[in-house]
């Protein structure tokens, strides 16, 4: 696919899909107390509305769109660093999804403060994050075609 916009929104959904799979397995089996997508949710609602219809469909879109973009700036970056050690750039993303939405933006809206009070949820969305961002540099990765620039 030769549109990095359309690459990077379609491997970062999928890389989200597979990261809520994880963590919807995770909270099943309790180990963890909120999922990745009840925490996009509960960037837009109080949290006593992210148990009705629309709270699970604001959560989706928010947690959908926030992956999409994250795909997009990894998409773009891979574009003009090169898909060379295209797992390392997955985990940077990774890095910088956890750090950027679970580090600085929970705290300072403090949204989810629970997150913080297990080190065993932290642990696994450490994990998820990971899975999201080897699963999303591995498509950009594998349907990406990006055009290189000739040197004259």
């Amino acid at each position: 696919m030769r549109d990095t916009l359309a690459i990077g929104a379609i491997a970062g959904i999928a890389g989200t899909i597979i990261m809520h799979l994880f963590a919807t397995a995770e909270h099943a089996l309790g180990l963890i107390n909120m999922t990745s997508m009840e925490v996009s949710g509960a960037l837009l609602l109080n949290p006593a509305l992210l148990a009705t219809t629309t709270g699970q469909l604001v959560s989706f879109a928010t947690h959908f769109m926030i992956g999409a973009g994250g795909g997009v700036l990894l998409a773009y970056f891979m574009r003009f660093a090169g898909k060379d050690y295209w797992w390392l750039k997955g985990l940077a993303l990774a890095g910088l999804m956890l750090l950027a939405g679970m580090a600085v933006v929970l705290r300072v809206l403090n949204v989810a403060p629970e997150l913080r009070a297990s080190g065993l949820t932290t642990l696994f969305h450490i994990v998820n994050f990971s899975v999201y961002g080897l699963v999303t540099a591995y498509i950009i990765n594998r349907f990406g075609v990006f055009r290189t620039a000739r040197v004259r």
